[in-house]
């Protein structure tokens, strides 16, 4: 059963609270009651000129119509409603009957506490924190307005966006990882994103942003959440964040005045103290906060602390000293806004105060809005006997109640006070917010040290990695997101997990050296209430030294606190995101790997180490495309050049463009015309050709391998019958010959890719096929020639299968799959398929066809039965480019990733270009192997593999040379009667082999 949610739900014990009430009752009656007189005395003098002031000089100007609605509501309301305005209790956005406790609970402060509004806070669980979800929120948020006599200000604690409460919420990076990308207005785009998703949900009040200055390295509580330890650059933070949230719609507050910033203990558990002086005060923890009120902030948060220089008696927290609150802030700073106590369950307040007084207390210091009294009913009562007996004068209520009434008036709440329960999903959550959130993660990723050079890693070498995930709280799935990252990157991922209560680092049995290459040791230290610290435990560190003595390369992962870098010497790389959340696990996987530079800057200084507010190592982003060759690499190979010139003085072909990749480096060359015309366009390196057969590798080979891998739903089985996907195949023209049949049920998916099925190699289907359905229906009737896995026959009609079954499984269109899958992630930007006829002029014309269409063929698929079938199919129909294809050559170079995109596993590239048994090793799954006499020429490795298409393209692919060679002409232009090319393929590999010097011997054989 759901009940109160109090803080951040880690009640005081109630005994402990007890006894120590007992002796704060014993130990502090004279000062007790000498504070109350002074806090009653000072609340006297000022209320009068504390509501006119506010009344006349609010900080932000309300509509005639608005401040009307302020003074008739405070007109009409009673002593009751007035002092239940001053409550702000919680509840948990998750689904609550109405007939539970939790609701009606939540009735009862509405009914009979007349809360001025609710908080939206988590839950514990045995699991950890709870989260509240955005439909429950704002369906309760909902009910509880209308409830309401008066619209509710509902709050909550945003300040890392409204994923810090909310599951399906925008997840921001902490303050302290914002402040280290070194850019402002990433604070105000926090503030905008979490207001305008906070309004959806029906939250108005955003308890952010953290405006302490954090120049305690031991402060276990701001730690991560301040923005550094720079007052002014905080304050410029705080500035924009403010206006981020204020411009759309929400309340801001600056917290914890007057500055939580340099203090050792957790506010949570009891009272901390601030030891500057007076004028250190001024110069550095009152900075932002004069910033927050420049800005226009609209509320002001207490913190929790003693602070001598600014209220003499130490048992007085700031919450509860008008010195503080009155003097300081009202009195010199004029502020005119709402001031807010933090959450008053808290043990600086608990463990010196019983509920009532504290609340009184509070109130009487200044503060308007009381924020989660742990017994909200025994702060109600407390606060409304002050106003009877006088100890709160009325004028004085009426002040703090007209601000939180204007709070609201400012919102419009008196107008609209619902929210649009159908249109969440187009207000909350938003793809492009995230990218946006993630973008400013990926910014403030910071190296502190890097002794080894081990940045950036490289991603398209085979890796095995060792992640080890220690956790310095309780948490059942330490590093989830880091993980999900690596396994994407790497080829081997070993994962070992530790946090404080599910699984001991003292469990952990480090394995052995010989099974990983890398270490990735990954510390998760957040700042937790009641925690006392921000610190690792002993056993974490007993592991971590073990894996720095195990003799394998580590790469230390700080994700949270910036201070813990000192505690480890001997790690020589350490990267640095200032937070947990699922963006600082993404960002650290993608700086890693070098997908993004490393740029970020400490925002504080790390004691004892030469890491001053500033530090911060630079590495570059590793684009991860190939790149061109240097001018010399080039120039050797001039002899390739010269035989595809020499190929067009011959009339091989009209234009050529040509492709070399060695070693992660490009050559692109174009040469001739489009066609033989005098006046043709010269060809470019954007020239699209019709690449005929290589679509077969290109998209189908590729589709096949992403669905074997399981990439989609429905994976596919290469060595299923294809009748379990073709049910049609074996209705055909063999279901009255028994041998036949058997024959057409033994065909494989395996036998469709290595072209073993026993179908034949072509038939003029374009002649009588009125489209795809007609041409399968043809291919489905059509008798096998010969005993499927016995020979290997190069068939059409196996592949125009492949691509029906690979659309079958997909749900999807074979060219959008290629647009999705291939096309975009290569950022192969002039390939596809029925390229729209604006783009014709500029492609190489293929054949002037006489006997089916009776026109040159531009821009159309040259392959009739492509073209019957409607211009995509599976194995021609794919229109492209030089630089495209050494994008696709480089990616299966790279086992499988490009431009940090993962196309393919390494394993699968490996398992789909080995030469299969069942076509006598001449082919593999999709691609041909180089044979005597092959378009390979003399030199390829026994590794390589490669394909030609009809019109006069190729591509071979040698992995043990890292080398690549696309070649794309239109030889067919104008007649496919022109054979030349068939001896230009061979001497143009041959002749890059020779200028690169590595034709002196074959590679050896596998």
């Amino acid at each position: 059963m759901k009940g109160r949610v109090a803080g951040v739900l880690l009640l005081v014990p109630f005994v402990w609270f007890v006894l120590l009430m007992a002796h704060t009752t014993r130990s502090q009656t004279t000062p007790t009651a000498k504070a109350s007189t002074n806090s009653s005395s000072t609340a006297k003098a000022t209320a009068a000129n504390d509501a006119k002031r506010n009344a006349a000089n609010s900080s932000k100007k309300l509509s005639p119509e608005a401040a009307h609605w302020v003074e008739s509501t405070l007109a009409k309301m009673s002593v009751d409603e007035k002092v239940g305005q001053l409550l702000f209790t919680t509840y948990h956005g998750s689904f609550t009957p109405t007939d539970s406790a939790a609701y009606a609970e939540m009735l009862h402060d509405v009914e009979a506490l007349h809360v001025g509004g609710f908080i939206n806070a988590t839950e514990p669980s045995p699991l950890g924190i709870v989260k509240s979800q955005a439909y429950p929120t704002a369906v309760l948020s909902n009910q509880l307005q209308a409830k309401s006599k008066l619209p509710l200000l509902i709050g909550a604690d945003f300040e890392r966006g409204t994923a810090m409460r909310l599951d399906e919420g925008t997840s921001f990076p902490t303050a302290m990882a914002l402040a280290a990308a070194g850019k402002p207005h990433d604070a105000y785009m926090m503030g905008k994103v979490t207001a305008l998703e906070a309004r959806a949900v029906g939250i108005h009040w955003i308890y952010a942003p953290d405006s302490d200055v954090n120049n305690n390295p031991d402060n276990p509580i701001i730690n991560t959440r301040s923005f550094g330890e720079d007052a002014h650059k905080v304050a410029e933070y705080v500035a924009e964040f403010i206006r981020g949230v204020q411009e759309n719609g929400g309340l801001a507050t600056a917290k914890h005045f007057p500055g939580h910033g340099d203090t050792s203990s957790d506010s949570h558990i009891d009272l901390p103290v601030i030891k500057a002086d007076r004028q250190r005060i001024e110069s550095l923890e009152l900075v932002p906060f004069r910033a927050a009120i420049a800005a226009g902030a609209d509320s002001v948060m207490t913190g929790h602390l003693a602070i001598p220089a600014l209220e003499p008696d130490p048992n007085i927290p700031a919450t509860l000293s008008s010195h503080i609150l009155t003097g300081l802030l009202r009195d010199e700073l004029h502020y005119q806004g709402l001031v807010v106590t933090d959450a008053m369950d808290m043990g600086g307040i608990t463990v010196r105060y019983a509920p009532g007084e504290a609340a009184v207390r509070a109130f009487l210091a200044g503060a308007d809005a009381l924020l989660m009294p742990p017994v909200p009913d025994a702060a109600f009562e407390a606060l409304k006997d002050a106003v009877k007996s006088g100890r709160i004068p009325r004028p004085r209520l009426d002040a703090s109640v007209r601000r939180i009434l204007e709070a609201k008036a400012r919102l419009g709440l008196y107008k609209e006070r619902l929210v649009d329960i159908n249109a969440l999903n187009k207000h909350f959550g938003k793809v492009e917010w995230q990218r946006e959130a993630q973008n400013i993660s990926d910014r403030g990723v910071t190296l502190l040290r890097d002794t080894a050079h081990r940045l950036t890693l490289d991603g398209t070498k085979p890796t095995r990695a060792l992640l080890i995930a220690l956790y310095a709280d309780p948490e059942p799935y330490p590093g989830e997101d880091l993980e999900r990252e690596l396994r994407s990157r790497v080829d081997s991922l070993i994962t070992l997990r530790a946090d404080t209560r599910f699984v001991k680092a003292d469990t952990l049995k480090l394995p052995s050296p010989d099974s990983y290459d890398i270490a990735l040791l990954a510390f998760f230290v957040r700042v937790s209430d009641r925690k006392g610290n921000v610190d690792i435990p002993a056993e974490q560190g007993a592991l971590a030294d073990k894996v720095y003595k195990n003799g394998k390369p580590v790469i230390t992962i700080g994700l949270g606190s910036p201070y813990l870098v000192e505690r480890f010497p001997q790690a020589e790389t350490w990267l640095a995101t200032f937070g947990i959340s699922d963006v600082a696990q993404i960002s650290i996987a993608r700086a890693l790997f070098g997908e993004i530079p490393v740029r970020g800057r400490l925002p504080v200084t790390v004691p004892g180490l030469q890491m001053k507010a500033g530090f911060g190592m630079e590495v570059p982003a590793d684009p991860m495309t190939v790149q061109p060759m240097d001018v010399r690499s080039e120039a050797q190979l001039q002899p390739a050049y010269d035989v595809v010139e020499k190929a067009i003085a011959e009339k091989a072909f009209p234009g050529a463009a040509l492709a070399v990749g060695y070693k992660d480096k490009v050559t692109l060359h174009a040469f001739g015309k489009l066609s033989y015309d005098e006046k043709s366009p010269l060809v470019n390196l954007n020239t699209m050709y019709d690449v005929a057969s290589l679509t077969k590798v290109i998209v189908t080979t590729t589709l096949v391998e992403k669905l074997v891998e399981g990439d989609f739903k429905v994976p596919l089985n290469l060595d299923a019958p294809i009748e379990r996907y073709l049910p049609e195949w074996t209705a055909g023209p063999s279901k009255d010959n028994p041998t036949a049949l058997e024959w057409r049920r033994r065909v494989t998916v395996r036998h469709l890719m290595t072209h073993t099925s026993g179908l034949p190699p072509f038939k003029e289907y374009w002649r009588t096929s009125k489209g795809k359905d007609d041409t399968l229906r043809m291919i489905f009737n059509e008798p096998l020639e010969y005993e499927p896995g016995t020979k290997m026959v190069y068939s059409d009609l196996a592949i125009i299968l492949m691509a029906e079954i690979i659309e079958r499984l997909t749900g999807r269109k074979l060219d959008d799959l290629a647009r999705e899958y291939i096309f975009e992630p290569l950022q192969m930007k002039h390939s596809m398929y029925k390229p729209p006829k604006k783009l014709w002029p500029e492609i190489a014309p293929t054949e002037f066809d006489a006997q089916f269409r009776h026109r040159l063929i531009q821009g159309e698929v040259h392959d009739e039965n492509a073209f019957a079938i409607g211009g995509v199919s599976g194995h021609a129909g794919v229109f492209s480019t030089a630089p495209d294809l050494a994008a696709f050559c480089q990616m299966y170079l790279n086992g499988g990733v490009y431009a940090h995109q993962r196309i393919l596993k390494r394993a699968t590239i490996a398992q789909f270009t080995v030469p299969q048994p069942l076509s006598g090793n001449a082919r593999t799954l999709g691609w041909v192997v180089p044979t005597e006499g092959s378009s390979s020429g003399h030199y390829f490795s026994a590794h390589s593999f490669g394909h030609t298409g009809f019109t006069g393209t190729s591509i071979w692919i040698d992995p043990d040379r890292q080398l690549f060679v696309v070649l794309l002409t239109n030889r067919v232009n104008p007649t496919r009667e022109n054979h030349k090319i068939a001896d230009v393929r061979p001497a143009v590999h041959d002749a890059v082999m020779q200028a690169l010097g590595l034709a002196a011997a074959k590679a050896p054989a596998p």
